[in-house]
């Protein structure tokens, strides 16, 4: 690849944005020889999000990563040891790192936004503004990658009676810790992943809390009781695997017959071997497990973080995934924290499922008739992806230069406008279901690196793929309409490592049984997409992972199988986007 690239000519890309996402775009693009990068980062640091100050958007004091570190981790810099959730600040260390290894602050421009973006494709007009407030002029761009991230603008409903409300009204976006609500009434709306840590929280101090729902969210548990011995800690996200999103995750007008046939067949095989030879993905012997994924003592039971595993809890857990409509109706964004049900279940949270339907004075009124208290109205109600940088329209066209609709899903894989090209991307926009936003950001990076390099073309019938794709996850997704960049994480990164040329092909690893059968029933680790192609590390990538043990048991295993025959031979319908 480096004989090819060379004699092309280099491209100069402007990145904007110095996150996860703008980091990893920077290495993928240094991949391939595109050195002629500028990255303009609007705060003092890296990290996007992760760069934690106290009167900034970001993380809060206690945030702890709702993937576990091999999840979150990039391809290209694994981590090593233990299978555990990252704190906000070990993310950022991580992060800095990463950006130190490979070199990458070189290119990154601190405390300047950039003001200003137009021009046509391949010719790409930037103005930035720095902290002074000065606006300089950076010239012409070949390309740019959009890399500002999905929190730039809070998403706040407006309720009737909103301007007569006598209460405090905070987003989640300004929340740090739990200090400013002791005492108070506070009503939470929302519950995403950050939602599920904050009402906890505040719930620990306040007088009251109540929990404001429209519909009850899908959970999954943070930790999974071990099922065998497992020294590396057993998070949930382990349970992962070519196998199980094979059988749950995957539409299937997606599927490619002969090719996932015979995936299905190695699973199969996997599945068998695992269940005759269990060291193959555990290893030899066992070892006590002491640590759980979030650092506590395993033999204490926890199901997330600083919650016990209860029966009540267990329950309740289970009642609101049923009742979130998942299974009969469709695909939901999971919310990969249940901290908070402890406190649902000891009566700190009381949760309303109603929908608000207005406020007065300093009470909040719901769609059933009940009204409480509100000192503190606590808005944990997402954010809006918005570019106010981007100006015009695309060259001399009618097209305006934007996101179509202010929706990523009118982006060719989130990435591309399908009337721009290739020439500017939109990375870091795609949310999986389960799975981590900068695994996503580092292939979208790759992909996008190898075209500025000419080693690579989009599609020819990129509208229509476009087209085709939103549907159809508009229709799956009908559960999350208000998470647009949502996305499967195994049949996004699939189709993206087919683009790129690093797609995993299972049969190539059945003479290695211990990596076969931890590819084929173990965690979708990003390190996989390694193994060969463009920017592979065969051997880093089989060593870590060797390194993570199976989450799943032998007969689990053997039992998901024998579900995925049932689905794909069409002898039980599992999911409305089946047909």
């Amino acid at each position: 690849m480096a004989a090819a690239s060379a004699s092309v000519q280099r491209p100069r890309v402007c990145v904007i944005g110095a996150g996860a996402a703008g980091l990893t775009t920077l290495k993928q693009l240094q991949d391939v020889g595109i050195t002629n990068v500028e990255c303009f980062e609007k705060e003092d640091d890296i990290g996007g999000i992760f760069h934690y100050g106290a009167q900034k958007n970001g993380v809060y004091d206690n945030a702890v990563l709702t993937i576990s570190n091999y999840m979150m981790a990039f391809s290209d810099m694994p981590p090593e040891g233990h299978r555990f959730h990252w704190h906000h600040s070990e993310y950022k260390a991580y992060l800095r790192e990463y950006a130190r290894r490979f070199d990458l602050l070189r290119h990154v421009t601190f405390n300047t936004m950039v003001h200003c973006l137009e021009g046509e494709p391949g010719r790409w007009h930037v103005v930035v503004q720095n902290a002074a407030g000065e606006l300089q002029d950076k010239g012409i761009f070949d390309a740019v990658a959009v890399c500002s991230g999905a929190h730039q603008a809070i998403n706040q409903p407006q309720f009737p009676g909103w301007d007569s409300f006598t209460g405090e009204v905070t987003h989640s976006s300004s929340y740090k810790n739990s200090a400013p609500f002791a005492g108070k009434d506070c009503v939470v709306v929302g519950l995403g992943e950050s939602g599920a840590d904050i009402v906890r929280e505040i719930s620990e101090v306040a007088n009251t809390t109540v929990l404001a729902l429209r519909s009850f969210p899908y959970l999954i548990p943070r930790l999974a009781r071990p099922f065998h011995k497992n020294p590396f800690g057993c998070p949930s996200d382990a349970f992962t695997s070519h196998l199980r999103h094979d059988l749950l995750l995957v539409p299937m007008c997606h599927y490619q017959r002969i090719k996932h046939f015979i995936n299905r067949l190695m699973c199969t095989l996997a599945a068998l071997l695992f269940l005759l030879f269990p060291f193959l993905g555990t290893g030899w012997g066992s070892t006590d497990v002491e640590k759980d994924a979030f650092n506590q003592d395993a033999s204490a039971g926890f199901v997330d973080k600083d919650t016990p595993y209860s029966p009540l809890a267990a329950t309740l857990i289970y009642n609101w995934c049923n009742r979130s409509g998942q299974q009969e109706h469709g695909q939901k964004f999971a919310c990969k924290n249940v901290m908070f049900v402890e406190n649902v279940v000891n009566g700190r949270i009381r949760t309303i499922d109603c929908g608000i339907q207005r406020l007065e004075g300093n009470f909040v009124v719901f769609n059933d008739g009940s009204r409480v208290k509100c000192d503190c109205l606590v808005m944990c109600t997402g954010y809006k992806d918005v570019f106010p940088f981007l100006k015009g329209t695309v060259g001399s066209t009618d097209t305006p230069l934007c996101v179509p609709d202010g929706n990523v899903r009118r982006l060719y894989k989130h990435i591309f406008h399908p009337q721009v090209g290739s020439s500017m991307a939109w990375i870091g926009f795609v949310r999986p279901s389960t799975g981590g936003i900068p695994a996503c950001a580092e292939m979208a990076a790759r992909y996008f690196a190898l075209l500025q390099a000419g080693l690579r073309m989009l599609p020819k019938d990129l509208a229509i793929l476009t087209q085709k794709d939103f549907e159809l996850d508009t229709r799956y997704f009908c559960l999350s309409p208000d998470v647009k960049t949502l996305v499967g994480y195994k049949d996004w990164m699939d189709s993206m490592a087919e683009l790129v040329g690093c797609e995993v092909q299972l049969w190539r690893y059945v003479l290695r049984p211990k990596l076969f059968v931890r590819l084929c029933v173990g965690s979708l680790i990003s390190c996989q997409y390694r193994l060969r192609g463009p920017g592979r590390n065969p051997e880093l990538a089989a060593a870590t992972i060797l390194r993570v043990p199976v989450g799943a048991t032998p007969w689990q295993s053997v039992d998901e199988v024998r579900r995925t025959w049932v689905r794909h031979l069409g002898l039980r319908r599992m999911w409305p986007a089946d047909e």
